[in-house]
């Protein structure tokens, strides 16, 4: 009984040591980057410019 929990063991660690790496490495690589050449984009105007708040 023992030597089968040992093959079961054995097996199951190296499948996850050779698994988990895999997993982590292809996550880091599908990990979007900002574009670092695209110009910021303002989401309104600011404050002062609109003629409206200077009423």
């Amino acid at each position: 009984m023992k030597r089968a929990h040992r093959k079961a063991h054995t097996r199951i660690w190296t499948v996850l040591g050779l698994l988990l790496p895999l997993v982590f490495i292809a996550i880091l690589a599908m990990r979007q980057s900002p574009p670092a050449d695209r110009p910021a984009v303002l989401i309104e105007a600011p404050a002062g410019s609109s003629g409206e708040a200077s009423q």
